[in-house]
Order: structure tokens, then C-alpha cells, then sequence
């Protein structure tokens, strides 16, 4: 079947590369799901590749949805970007963008963008940062977690997964030292109860940690959306959308979400 987010990375690196495929349809792509209803992308954080993106969903006809303008200003600070376009099946497909997603290292999302630096076919997240991406308040990424750990090497996937009955079978040859509860409940001979337990504290520590980050982004966002949402920007053409979602942006969306709004004449 065709994969037109796979089709999409293709003409978005087509210049340069500058995105990289994310999230869910790089689960698609590793073969662990059969399927997912958006496509999101870690992209460069340059003023050229968010033109690079407004161009090509330019092409496609694509529409803001409610989020943060494609500009760095934003993105540098986390905030993300999203668009919704049809394709020629007319089928409804939304596109997400960032530039610094959560729990990845700056060292590594350097390393995305060199020539020559995918190892796969297409432009998609390594293993463990999309494992580490995966890591949200939502319970069903943490089954996919697991089966993504599965691809790692051992020594790896024991550090990751979400899989009690892997944590207690590689215990024995690669839990020592690890710093991870579940693994040293594991290592010193704890039931498979104990794993479990101690694996759903980590979760749960994991899930708050994350919602803690997004409900700081939603409280910064509440007036910048309800705008957005009242001023029709989602009908726009982009090329008309994105300068007036800027204008609005720098009036009621701080650029790091802690901030209040009107930060922008500081920068």
C-alpha cells in the first residue's frame, strides 16, 4: 500500500535533509504497526527548512491546523507546528512539526541533518530517540515501546523496555550495573511481581513527567488558540495563513512556554 508520509520525507529532502520521519509512521516504517493517521517529523531548525516545508505543503494545498507558526522562534523553544491537506484519494492527512521533541538530546538531533548520516532508505528516527519520543502520558505507547526494544541488542533493549518478561530473561547476562529499578529488581532475583511493579512505578513516573511538560504548553497557548480558532486561519492558503499566524503568534504566544506574552519585543 502507499505511504504518502513516506512519499512526503521523500519531497521535503528532496533539496536537502531536513526531515526527519517521527513518531508514529516510523513505527510504520520499522514494520511494528500497520498504520497511523498522522505523520510527524522532526525537521532542521532553520528559517530554510521551514520554508522548504511551507513550500511543499504549499503544493498540496495544505491548511494550518491550531498550533505554533513554522518558524524558529517557536520551534527552538518546543513548541510544534501542524497542517492538514488531502491527497488525491481525498483522504484527510495531518502532518506535525518540530524541531526539539522531548527527551532527545541536542548532540543528536545534530547528527540527524548530516549528509550521509541516515542509515536507512528513508529519512527516519534511529531506535532508541524514538523510543525515548515514545516515552508520553499516553499507556498505548508503552506496549509499542516494547516491541521497539525488541530490535535493539540485548544490552540495549534491556535499558528500554516496557516488557517485564524481557526485563527477567536478560537479567541474568546484562543487568548487572544498570541503574534502571526494574532491571535490579530483576538482578537480584525479584518474582516476576516485583518487576511489575517496579516497571509500572518507572511508567508512571515517565506519564506525569510528560504531562507536566504538555499541560505547560497548553496553559501558554489557551489565548493564542482561542484567536487563532476565531480568526478563520485554518481556511488561508498558507501563503497567506503563515504571515498573519506570525503577527498572532508575537502578540499572544510566548516564545518559551514559562514566559508571558508580550516576550517578543525582547528578541
Amino acid at each position: 500500500m502507499h505511504n504518502f508520509y513516506f512519499q512526503l520525507t521523500e519531497e521535503l529532502n528532496a533539496e536537502a535533509p531536513i526531515a526527519v520521519l517521527a513518531s508514529g509512521q516510523a513505527v510504520v516504517y520499522y514494520r511494528l504497526a500497520i498504520m497511523s493517521k498522522d505523520g510527524d517529523w522532526i525537521l532542521e531548525e532553520s528559517p530554510a527548512a521551514c520554508q522548504r516545508v511551507l513550500a511543499v505543503l504549499g503544493g498540496y494545498e495544505a491548511r494550518y491546523r491550531p498550533g505554533a507558526p513554522l518558524d524558529v522562534r517557536w520551534l527552538a523553544h518546543g513548541w510544534s507546528s501542524h497542517f492538514e491537506l488531502f491527497d488525491a484519494e481525498k483522504r484527510r492527512l495531518r502532518c506535525d512539526f518540530v524541531t526539539r521533541p522531548p527527551r532527545v538530546a541536542p548532540e543528536e538531533l545534530s547528527d540527524l541533518f548530516r549528509p550521509g548520516a541516515a542509515a536507512e532508505p528513508l529519512r527516519v528516527v534511529e531506535l532508541e530517540p524514538l523510543i525515548r519520543m515514545k516515552q508520553t502520558q499516553r499507556a498505548k505507547d508503552y506496549p509499542v515501546i516494547g516491541e521497539l526494544a525488541r530490535l535493539l541488542p540485548p544490552e540495549r533493549e534491556i535499558q528500554v523496555t516496557t516488557d517485564p518478561d524481557r526485563i527477567l530473561a536478560l537479567a541474568p547476562s546484562h543487568g548487572a550495573g544498570s541503574q534502571r529499578a526494574p532491571v535490579q529488581v530483576a538482578t537480584r532475583g525479584g518474582s516476576r511481581e516485583d518487576v511489575v511493579v517496579a516497571l509500572a512505578r518507572e511508567l508512571d513516573r515517565l506519564q506525569l513527567a510528560d504531562k507536566a511538560r504538555v499541560d505547560r504548553y497548553t496553559a501558554a497557548s489557551e489565548a493564542y488558540l482561542r484567536e487563532f480558532r476565531a480568526s478563520r486561519i485554518d481556511e488561508l492558503p498558507l501563503s497567506e495563513a503563515h504571515p498573519r499566524l506570525c503577527a498572532l503568534a508575537q502578540r499572544l504566544l510566548p516564545f518559551r512556554p514559562w514566559e508571558d506574552p508580550g516576550h517578543a519585543d525582547a528578541q
